[in-house]
């Protein structure tokens, strides 16, 4: 298993609660972001220990290969690790936003486009996402919407509580809103298009950068019955959130040991705590060894990994991720 230095991310929207959950100092209070595993040019994640201390995600995978990543991995992804996952912490409202699908992204910047999720880990009394348009809406409607800044009203909100899943296939409108942490789980690129950002000011007094424009051919305008995935956990025992193309992701509520078999599904997995304390030890494949799980703390399995046993300390969660 692999723990990774993670990178924090300043932004004008921040708080500090990803900062406590790491029991780090607060060296800044606006800290948006902690990307956990990222193989992303200029933002690669690097071993925090062992014999491959020091290295980034994409050497790691350069080295192991299939044995990391998965033989059905590899020969899709070649060594290119192809998903990112972070933690965020709004506190404050973010941009209304969009991210293109793959045809449209390769097209227009050569990279994969944006499929993710989202588990709501905290969120205030008042803490709600906006997750797709209300009602079907025209292009022009759109455009009307954007030039009133009245495009939020075309939205869906949803009052969030922890342990809330919702499913962003790329073109689907949302903006994450003052108050909730969440987990995400995404392709790996970082193609976003700002549709609407509240009039703010960069660090420099500038208007933040929109692309009202390139967002209009990537979004889908058809609403739905329903955005939010809906699921029932069961104790000590995985079950599944998402399922797409791209990841499967996983919940496990767990207050006793379990033996977890990884191997099964020839692919890396992910393991991300978002409650409690878990132990977790693996006994076979790349880099054997154990270590603890806090909330807001991630590891890296590789696929040679039959299995990895869990002993959580109190009753806790574990987000599972692995590519189908």
């Amino acid at each position: 298993m692999f723990l990774f230095e993670e990178i924090f991310k300043e932004t004008i929207w921040g708080g500090d609660r990803i900062l406590q959950m790491k029991e780090l100092a607060a060296e800044s209070h606006d800290v948006g972001e902690s990307w956990e595993i990222s193989a992303l040019d200029g933002d690669l994640t690097r071993v925090l220990e062992g014999e491959d201390k020091g290295k980034s995600l994409n050497e790691l995978s350069e080295k192991y290969g299939a044995t990391l990543l998965g033989r059905h991995v590899y020969d899709r992804y070649g060594t290119r690790f192809p998903l990112l996952v972070k933690f965020i912490d709004a506190h404050h409202d973010l941009s209304i936003q969009v991210h293109p699908n793959d045809r449209l992204a390769m097209a227009r910047h050569g990279c994969n486009g944006k499929t993710e999720m989202w588990y709501v880990m905290e969120s205030g009394p008042l803490g709600k996402l906006l997750v797709g348009f209300d009602k079907d809406i025209t292009p022009d409607e759109y455009e009307s919407a954007v030039a009133r800044g009245e495009i939020a009203s075309k939205m869906r909100s949803h009052s969030v509580k922890s342990g809330d899943v919702f499913f962003l296939p790329s073109g689907r409108i949302h903006a994450i809103c003052s108050g909730v942490l969440l987990a995400e789980i995404q392709q790996s690129s970082d193609i976003t298009y700002r549709i609407f950002d509240y009039n703010r000011k960069d660090i420099n007094g500038n208007p933040r950068e929109l692309h009202t424009d390139l967002a209009k051919d990537a979004l889908d305008y058809q609403s739905q019955a329903d955005y939010q995935t809906h699921y029932t956990a069961q104790p000590n025992q995985a079950v599944e959130l998402v399922a797409c193309p791209y990841f499967t992701t996983e919940l496990i509520s767990i207050d006793h040991d379990l033996n977890l078999e990884t191997g099964k599904n020839d692919s890396f997995s992910i393991l991300l705590c978002v409650e409690g304390e878990v132990e977790v030890t693996q006994t076979d494949g790349i880099n054997p060894g154990w270590t603890v799980l806090t909330q807001g703390h991630t590891i890296l399995v590789a696929a040679s990994a039959s299995s990895v046993c869990l002993k959580p300390a109190i009753a806790s969660k574990l987000l599972r991720v692995w590519v189908p």
